[in-house]
C-alpha cells in the first residue's frame, strides 16, 4: 500500500470514530410541559424543548395518523436557552403525542422522546372531579325525584292508620291525656 494511502485511510478511519464519539456523548433531549401534561378544554400549554448544541433548529411535532406533523419551529440564536412552544385552546384534537425534531445537519436529525398530553373534559377541573360532581348532581336528581314520587303516592292514599294511630285520644304512658291538633 502506498503510504498517501495508509495516511488516508487512517485519517478517514480517525475522524469517523471522532464523530461517532461525539455522538453517542450527548444525552438524549428531553421534552417537558411547564405546568402539567393534564391540561383543561380550551386551556393552554407551554411546552420546552431542551435546546442541543449542535442543533440549528428545533421544531414541535405531533403525532397524527401515524406520521409526526409540525406544530411549530424555533431557530436556534446564539445563547438561547431552552426554547419554548404555546399551545392554545386545547382540545381533542390537540391531544396526543409531542416530541421535539432538532435539525443538526442538511440531513441529520435527532429527536427527544414523547410527552403525552390529556385534555379534560370540562374546563379548569381535573376529570377525576368533573366525574365525582356528575355523579353528585344524578345523586341529587334521584333525590328529588324519590321525594316528588312520595308526596304525589301519599296525596292519593287515605290517611294512614299510622296518623291515625298517633291521633287517639286516651291516656299516654305516663297516665296524661294526650292531645291530637
Amino acid at each position: 500500500m502506498d503510504p498517501k494511502e495508509t495516511t488516508l485511510l487512517c485519517l478517514v478511519l480517525c475522524l469517523g470514530q471522532r464523530i461517532q464519539a461525539q455522538e453517542g456523548d450527548s444525552p438524549m433531549p428531553f421534552i417537558s410541559a411547564k405546568s402539567s401534561p393534564v391540561i383543561p378544554l380550551g386551556g393552554s400549554v407551554k411546552i420546552e424543548c431542551q435546546a442541543i448544541r449542535e442543533a440549528y433548529l428545533t421544531q414541535l411535532m405531533i403525532l397524527k395518523n401515524s406520521t409526526y406533523q409540525e406544530i411549530g419551529r424555533r431557530l436556534k440564536f446564539w445563547n438561547e436557552t431552552n426554547p419554548d412552544f404555546i399551545v392554545n385552546h386545547m382540545d381533542a384534537n390537540k391531544a396526543g403525542r409531542y416530541q421535539c425534531q432538532y435539525r443538526i445537519g442538511h440531513y441529520r436529525f435527532r429527536y427527544s422522546d414523547t410527552l403525552e398530553l390529556v385534555v379534560t373534559e370540562q374546563p379548569g377541573q381535573h376529570s377525576e372531579t368533573s366525574s365525582l360532581l356528575k355523579m353528585e348532581k344524578i345523586g341529587r336528581i334521584w333525590w328529588h325525584i324519590h321525594k316528588a314520587l312520595n308526596k304525589e303516592a301519599s296525596a292519593d292514599v287515605a290517611e294512614t292508620s299510622w296518623n291515625q294511630q298517633m291521633c287517639q285520644p286516651g291516656l299516654t304512658f305516663a297516665r296524661t291525656p294526650s292531645v291530637c291538633k
